[in-house]
Order: C-alpha cells, then sequence, then structure tokens
C-alpha cells in the first residue's frame, strides 16, 4: 500500500478532506488512491524521507510537517497566530513512543488545523482528524521531529480554521490540555503602533480587553477567561492608533463547555 501511494504521488500530489476518509477506512492513508476524488493538492512536498527535517508529507499518522525552507514574503500586517486551550504536553504512548496530542471541537466538517512554532519555520499540519468522539475531533503525530530540532513546546502555536461558503471564515480553538482560559496571540511581520485589541461581543460589547497603546512588534498574547461568557461568536479586532478601520478583524468560535476541566 505504501509503495503504491507513492507511486501515485509521483504523478499526482492530491489529498482528501478528512470527512470523506475517516468513515470506513480508518486504517488507510489518506493519500490512498481508491479515496483521491478530491482536486485539492496535498500542501506540502509529497517526497518523504523521515530523516529529513524538511516540510513534506509523513504517512505515519497522516501528516504535513518539517521545516520550511522559505515564507512568502508579505506586507506588514497582523493575524491571529495562535487561539488555544492549555499547553501542548509530550505524552508517553504505552508501546513507548513519544507524541503530541490535540483536539478540535466536532462539528460537520473539522476544521483546517495549523500548528507552527513561533516565527513559523515549523509547521505542522494534520491531514486527517479522527471521527468525533465527546464533541471533539482528535490528532496525534510524533514529538521525534520537535525534540530533533530543539523546539520547545511552549514555542508551538495553533489555530484551527473553519471555513463557510458564503459566510465569514470563524476560528475555532485548538485544545491540547484542560485550561479554563483561551490563549490568544496576535502576530505581526513588522512594528505597528496600535490603539486597541479586544474581544467584542454582540452589539459591539467589549467582552476583553488584551492591548491599549501598544507598538506590536512580533506577538502580542492575550488570555480570555471566558467560562461565564455565553456561546457564541465574537471578533477580536485590533485598532491602529492613527486613521480609520481595522488592522486585524477575526471571528472567535467561543462555547464555555469548552473550558471546562
Amino acid at each position: 500500500m505504501r509503495a503504491h501511494a507513492r507511486e501515485a504521488l509521483s504523478l499526482k500530489c492530491r489529498w482528501v478532506p478528512p470527512t470523506s476518509v475517516v468513515a470506513g477506512a480508518l486504517g488507510l492513508s489518506v493519500l490512498s488512491l481508491s479515496a483521491m476524488t478530491s482536486a485539492t493538492p496535498l500542501p506540502c512536498s509529497s517526497r518523504e524521507d523521515p530523516r529529513s527535517s524538511a516540510y513534506q508529507f509523513r504517512a505515519q499518522m497522516d501528516r504535513c510537517e518539517g521545516i520550511r525552507a522559505s515564507r512568502p514574503i508579505s506586507a506588514v500586517g497582523m493575524r491571529l497566530a495562535s487561539y488555544t486551550i492549555g499547553q501542548p504536553q509530550i505524552e508517553r504512548r504505552m508501546e513507548g513512543g513519544k507524541v503530541f496530542r490535540l483536539q478540535v471541537p466536532a462539528g460537520l466538517e473539522p476544521p483546517a488545523v495549523t500548528v507552527q512554532a513561533r516565527g513559523g519555520a515549523y509547521q505542522m499540519t494534520p491531514l486527517r482528524m479522527s471521527n468525533p468522539s465527546e464533541g471533539w475531533h482528535v490528532f496525534e503525530w510524533g514529538a521525534g521531529l520537535i525534540q530533533r530540532e530543539s523546539i520547545s513546546p511552549s514555542q508551538l502555536r495553533a489555530t484551527a480554521l473553519l471555513r463557510q461558503p458564503g459566510d465569514a471564515d470563524q476560528w475555532l480553538p485548538v485544545k491540547f490540555s484542560s485550561a479554563g482560559v483561551y490563549s490568544l496571540v496576535i502576530a505581526s511581520n513588522g512594528a505597528l503602533p496600535v490603539a486597541t485589541v479586544r474581544i467584542l461581543g454582540p452589539g459591539d460589547r467589549l467582552v476583553k480587553e488584551c492591548s491599549r497603546a501598544t507598538r506590536l512588534e512580533t506577538e502580542l498574547p492575550c488570555r480570555w477567561d471566558a467560562r461565564t461568557t455565553p456561546a457564541g461568536t465574537y471578533r477580536l479586532v485590533a485598532r491602529p492608533a492613527e486613521g480609520d478601520g481595522a488592522l486585524l478583524n477575526v471571528s472567535l468560535r467561543h462555547d464555555p463547555r469548552w473550558l471546562m476541566r
């Protein structure tokens, strides 16, 4: 099967969205030739060399992972770099292997999950999540490459993007461990004077003040205790020190049940 998948990859690099593979095919690679019906390109190189740290497809645990050789140059701006619950932890399996484990809230479609290290060189993209269980999709991946590259778990950032046709994209939290607060990280690829960074509810009601009158150089962390905040969609908005508009305006999905210990 592995040789068959590699041969197919040399001709056409395509992967299947998680929901089209999970049911009835848990024992097969996400790149199984028989299930290759999506037109979405594989988001990494099909070359598979377990000794290399380069960002590439890794059939074990169905993921793209590694150190990116280069990152696209973009205009100075802000982005949501992380929306998580708890801290990444290395877990030891019964058979002796070390893994990281993450969860994302279950829904009709698993969101697109990205794990990066601060600075963006390391990246891990799951290609298939588990079936929903107790309200969560789960994914595990080996800790070997992260340890080999001396990346501290505290450097890891994670996001889960839920794309909705005809509606605004929404961000879901990535859960690493139980915690009563969300950890958000707003990142910039250049120095930006920022007047406010806030989380707003319906009617632009202020829910959380993350920062006021700062100069964002690289990262700005924000901890949001939302255990008593009603479930719904909220907005993370960063406004410039001068001028109108917003430097960042994204939708955050929240449910207090996600923060239960």
